[in-house]
């Protein structure tokens, strides 16, 4: 008997589980770190700047070489409750070499609080970036956001515009984003092992779905997943961007060819990728194709 779409148990977990589809993610995460510990070690940087009152709300800063440049905050990834931001910090050299900061958030890890909590939380980063722009070198009237697997999910949801007056932010306050290989169905992410450490009630599925609920039309996006990752992966991605187009959303949508779902990181921080271009062009900044 099927047990999702058509698959059976074993297909969907290997579908919608990257680490099985790619047996060697534990080198792809290695290579992250020692190369994020690179970044760190010879770029200046302003790290583990307190956001909120808990331990995880912390944000990394990678300013800008002149004053009132655009800002681009980053949201890791690792199914929301594992990894940290000293893994990811190799994407901000392409940023601030092309003109831009680089701003890359923490957050509580789940089980420690709910997935709707890490959604605040980041939400309440972008009201501190907003606020605190001259920190990064950076122009507060033109903030992007960007993020990879769960953190694409949490920077589309940072797209919304309807928590903005909660926080007091303006409408436009994120002038674009870019996602990339995004967990954004959350109704088959929640029968995989581990799902249940997201503590996402019934009633909250809809409501934290990225595709269910996507970015305002207004803001334009680039969109990515690895030509090479799962069938199911690229089908939740072309979803997402089929609800985007369907609303009216600019979307620049891109599927390197010979990426899979751990390598795609470095062609996010690569300003010779088409990916890391768009990123840019939409920033404005020079490198961007």
């Amino acid at each position: 008997m099927p047990f999702y779409r058509d698959m059976t148990r074993e297909e969907f977990l290997f579908q919608y589980t990257p680490q099985l589809h790619v047996p060697e993610h534990e080198v792809w995460k290695a290579q992250w770190t020692l190369a994020s510990e690179l970044v760190r070690s010879r770029r200046e940087g302003r790290l583990r700047i307190p956001y909120g009152d808990t331990p995880g709300q912390t944000l990394d800063i990678f300013p800008a070489r002149n004053p009132d440049s655009p800002i681009n905050v980053f949201v890791h990834g690792g199914f929301w409750r594992f990894l940290d931001s000293f893994d990811h910090s190799l994407v901000a050299p392409a940023v601030q070499d092309a003109g831009g900061a680089s701003v890359l958030l923490n957050y509580d890890l789940c089980p420690t609080v709910p997935l709707t909590e890490v959604i605040r939380q980041v939400r309440a980063a972008l009201k501190w970036v907003w606020e605190n722009a001259e920190e990064a070198n950076g122009d507060r009237d033109r903030i992007y956001v960007s993020g990879h697997s769960a953190g694409g999910h949490l920077a589309s949801m940072m797209c919304r515009d309807d928590y903005l007056d909660d926080l007091g932010l303006p409408r436009d306050v994120v002038k674009g984003g870019t996602v990339v290989s995004g967990i954004l169905d959350l109704e088959p992410i929640l029968m995989v092992p581990g799902a249940e450490e997201l503590l996402v009630k019934p009633d909250d599925v809809r409501s934290v779905s990225a595709n269910r609920t996507p970015p305002a039309p207004h803001i334009p996006l680039v969109v990515a997943v690895g030509g090479r990752e799962t069938r199911e992966w690229i089908r939740m991605t072309d979803e997402y961007v089929a609800v985007l187009k369907r609303q009216g959303s600019r979307v620049t949508y891109l599927k390197p060819e010979y990426d899979q779902h751990f390598s795609i990181l470095f062609s996010l921080g690569n300003p010779l990728t088409p990916l890391c271009s768009a990123m840019l062009a939409q920033m404005q900044l020079a490198g961007g194709g």
